[in-house]
């Protein structure tokens, strides 16, 4: 096209043109315009092949901030060249990308507003959690992008003013950096492309007297709604159910696609899950510590099929052969899964999402999602960690509301007192709460296996060491064979008014009970701590004592999961048949905290709960889910010959 250019319009006159215009279109039957189009007008008016978003980005987008910089390559990160391209299908009016962090979810977001610059103009608006993130962004991200990009760098104007962190002036068009927490930065102004960067971050109103800030910004968008060419990308890592983002995917997407990868030793197609992530343990089952399995990288994936090991390289290979594929089956009784494009275009939907765990990403090692993992085994408040940011999910308390009569349906038709028949009762434990005016105690017994199912035996109250002595030590317990077993493990709440007193009675019998303090935060499940001296003073205690020190909050939380185990079930909390309300009222009395810690209300007695989490703890020190079953070549005792069982060294 020349300088001098010509456009001729070939249409009858409508009335609201000048009198000249109209005799003019008249006599000649067309209206010709000359005048002088600029470079960026010619770029935007001259006719080119269409091509996808990922293709441009790999031809234009350069990466300024980062752990590559330097030209994008789609490679690197497959599974975000599918999400730019969906995003540039006709029919696609909202983007929702649920991800973990370290995904690229936001640099995807990037590549499709420069692709729209130099193909498609429109006016765009990114909103983000606050004013120092919208700045950030935009000096340190997109402001780069512009500059760094020869193709892009066509269209900035050369004015520094209209560089500003807030508002970015291109020759044909504006991009404006908003925060969820200003109505006025949400107002006034119409917008075709929008950004919405951690939503899960926003508040819950724009202000005191606004509504909710993508409520706030989408309005922006209704004129271009209207025309069926508005673009809306809701961006966020996950954190509660009611988050908007899970709700925006969940209520709001219209279909939801998932990254299958393809194994690169056998070629089978298959979702990533995080159960096929595996780890080394030691020869008793033992795992690995979180921060050793990291760092040294021994995590693997084992493809379900062929059972294969993949290194994170292999990994890579796998997603870089892999695709995004519709969540649903494609009809009732098929079992065949669309792929994204297939979906797009048999369906035609407008709003669509994608998840994207942290394991599908190169820049996460198969380690970390393990290691984070393992430590949330240990502390509740890691488990939204994992949770949020590796399975890209939300967290979801799993404290359900005990009631009594949740508790009470635990119990079975034995009575007080009898073990469990059968052989398959391992070994008894038991537990003592500490108070100024007696002891609180329950004893369990644990079945074989590692699932720790356990049967209540015993439990009350006894208000002198000796009474407390004749329970745990001199008494035993029969089961319908009439087998009978002692308690091999006892541990006693040494913490309050009579610590000195349970020191000293402890010591009396040691290798048969262990003090305990309870601690609501630690590395490890239980760990030892030796005692010297009596708390509080430098007198001596004769021949030491090893203190027990048990992570309280790690098996509350083991304990309030297996009160939902239905009797019927593996690992299952028994109670027998006389278990009193009172005793469950107690189990019901904790509750969890903001901060992951369990409390209890003042006034509340919760010495049934207490004591059943110190079992746990005795059931851990004594090992006693590894130990091998009794009987001579795997028989049990005969019926005639009755049998004790005798207590094991630990």
């Amino acid at each position: 096209m020349n300088k001098e250019s010509a456009l001729t319009y070939e249409f009858k006159a409508p009335a609201w043109l000048p009198e000249n215009l109209r005799r003019r279109l008249k006599a000649t039957g067309r209206l010709e315009y000359l005048g002088r189009f600029s470079e960026a007008d010619r770029a935007v008016m001259r006719k080119r092949r269409p091509m996808p978003v990922s293709s441009w980005a790999e031809k234009h987008r350069v990466i300024t901030m980062g752990a590559l910089p330097g030209p994008w390559h789609n490679l690197t990160t497959p599974y975000l060249a599918g999400i730019m391209d969906a995003a540039g299908y006709d029919s696609v009016r909202t983007i929702i990308l649920c991800k973990s962090p370290q995904i690229g979810g936001s640099e995807t977001a990037h590549n499709f507003i420069g692709y729209c610059i130099d193909r498609d103009p429109g006016p765009a608006l990114y909103i983000f959690p606050d004013q120092d993130t919208a700045r950030e962004n935009s000096q340190d991200r997109i402001i780069p992008m512009l500059q760094s990009s020869d193709r892009l760098r066509t269209y900035l104007t050369g004015t520094d003013d209209d560089l500003a962190s807030i508002r970015i002036r291109l020759k044909h068009m504006p991009i404006y950096m908003a925060w969820a927490r200003s109505a006025a930065r949400l107002a006034n102004k119409p917008i075709r492309y929008l950004i919405f960067d951690e939503i899960d971050k926003y508040p819950d109103t724009a202000g005191k007297k606004e509504a909710d800030p993508i409520s706030l910004g989408e309005k922006r968008c209704q004129t271009y709604r209207a025309m069926g060419k508005e673009k809306i990308w809701k961006i966020s890592s996950p954190t509660m159910e009611s988050g908007p983002i899970w709700q925006a995917l969940t209520k709001e997407a219209e279909i939801i696609f998932d990254y299958w990868v393809k194994c690169p030793f056998c070629d089978e197609s298959l979702l990533m899950e995080f159960d096929g992530i595996k780890w080394p343990r030691d020869d008793k089952g033992e795992h690995p510590d979180p921060e050793r399995l990291e760092t040294r990288k021994l995590a693997w994936y084992q493809c379900p099929r062929c059972e294969a090991r993949w290194s994170d390289e292999h990994r890579n290979k796998a997603v870089r052969n892999g695709g995004w594929r519709s969540r649903v089956e494609d009809a009732p009784g098929r079992r065949e899964k669309l792929s994204l494009f297939g979906y797009l275009r048999k369906h035609r939907p407008g709003k669509i999402g994608f998840q994207c765990p942290s394991w599908i990403s190169p820049f996460v090692s198969l380690s970390e999602p393990a290691a984070a993992f393992l430590k949330a085994r240990r502390d509740k408040s890691k488990l939204r960690d994992f949770m949020n940011g590796y399975k890209a999910e939300p967290w979801v308390d799993y404290q359900v509301e005990r009631t009594e009569d949740a508790i009470l349906a635990l119990r079975d038709d034995r009575p007080r007192g009898l073990v469990p028949g059968g052989g398959i009762i391992t070994g008894l434990t038991a537990a003592v709460d500490t108070q100024d005016d007696g002891f609180y105690y329950e004893i369990r017994a644990w079945a074989y296996g590692l699932t720790q199912e356990s049967w209540q035996i015993r439990e009350g109250f006894a208000p002198t060491f000796a009474a407390l002595e004749q329970i745990l030590f001199a008494d035993q317990y029969p089961d319908a064979q009439g087998n009978a077993y002692i308690v091999h493990l006892a541990v006693i709440d040494a913490m309050g008014h009579r610590t000195a007193e349970v020191y000293d009675w402890t010591r009396l019998h040691r290798g048969r009970i262990l003090p305990l303090k309870g601690e609501q935060r630690m590395n490890q499940p239980f760990a030892y701590s030796t005692l010297d001296c009596y708390p509080g003073t430098n007198k001596p205690i004769p021949g030491g004592l090893r203190l027990l020190r048990g992570n309280v909050t790690y098996y509350k939380n083991d304990l309030s999961g297996k009160l939902q185990i239905a009797p019927a079930d593996p690992g299952a909390w028994h109670l027998h048949s006389e278990t009193s309300r009172d005793w469950a009222t107690q189990m019901t009395a904790e509750y969890l905290d903001e901060k992951g810690l369990w409390e209890c209300p003042q006034g509340k007695a919760n010495h049934a709960w207490d004591v059943s989490v110190y079992n746990l703890i005795a059931a851990d020190v004594l090992g006693i889910k590894y130990w091998a079953k009794l009987g001579i070549k795997g028989q049990e005792p005969s019926e005639s010959r009755p049998k004790t069982i005798r207590s094991r060294r630990w």
